[in-house]
């Protein structure tokens, strides 16, 4: 959006492009439900403005999330009971 605004032009291909992307955007937003609605709007408009590089980001950023969401579910299992070797450490 911005090279948009600073060339004045738009090539088709492009303005498809960020349609896409937008549209991914708003389906992957749409699967956080416990995410707020003004974080979801500013990670549209980040992608709106940035384009390409802003999506990648927005996904990095989700997939760093949801790794995180799920090991939060599985618990670590607990490490070793007692002293091992029985010497000094």
């Amino acid at each position: 959006m911005i090279v948009f605004v600073l060339t004045q032009t738009v090539a088709p291909i492009i303005l498809l492009a960020l349609a896409v992307v937008l549209y991914l955007t708003v389906i992957d937003l749409r699967q956080e439900e416990d995410l707020e609605f003004t974080i979801k709007v500013w990670w549209f408009l980040l992608v709106l403005l940035l384009h390409v590089p802003g999506y990648l980001v927005f996904r990095v950023w989700l997939a760093v999330r949801r790794n995180r969401r799920q090991s939060e579910q599985h618990p670590p299992s607990p490490g070793p009971r007692g002293t091992r070797g029985g010497g000094r450490a």
